[in-house]
């Protein structure tokens, strides 16, 4: 094991924790209609990262808990966020292995793709429960998204930098 696997496997279940619910909290803050659609999913956002770092500790199950406290904090249909969240989730643990070798540009492919599924997942399912019909304007935040990751990606690694710092 080197010392970039080590780093990962000696991250706190505590700082997963608090990552989710600084996530939530921020897709729980409301915004004006307009800017809405530009917004990312951070939580999603937050559950790909964690399901690619740690797949051990954050799977399926915790992706359909996740997408259960966000269907209650944003009260939509229960169960929705919860489909979404766990089929994307199941997505990236089926190929983690290669994910986890490609570049950074691949990475960020595969990211789009999963939060791209997330949303037309939610938009089938929106238009078939709540005969909801929506714009092609909710297609923009995944590839927002997409183009954060290396962003996010860097700020999770310094957390877990300082984190082991302090230790």
């Amino acid at each position: 094991m080197n010392e970039f696997d080590d780093s990962f496997h000696a991250v706190p279940l505590s700082m997963v924790v608090v990552t989710f619910i600084v996530a939530m909290l921020l897709d729980f803050m409301p915004f004006p209609f307009d800017v809405f659609f530009w917004l990312p999913e951070l939580t999603a956002l937050t559950l790909l990262y964690w399901t690619m770092q740690r797949p051990q500790a954050v799977g399926m199950g915790v992706a359909f808990v996740v997408g259960l406290l966000v269907d209650i904090g944003t009260a939509a249909s229960l169960g929705l966020h919860a489909l979404s969240y766990t089929v994307m989730v199941f997505f990236v643990l089926s190929y983690h292995r290669q994910i986890m070798l490609y570049g950074h540009v691949m990475q960020i492919l595969v990211v789009l793709a999963a939060l791209l599924c997330n949303q037309a997942l939610l938009v089938a399912a929106r238009l078939f429960l709540n005969h909801q019909i929506i714009t092609w304007q909710s297609f923009i935040a995944p590839f927002i998204g997409a183009l954060l990751w290396p962003l996010l990606s860097q700020l999770m690694l310094i957390l877990i930098n300082f984190s082991r710092s302090r230790r």
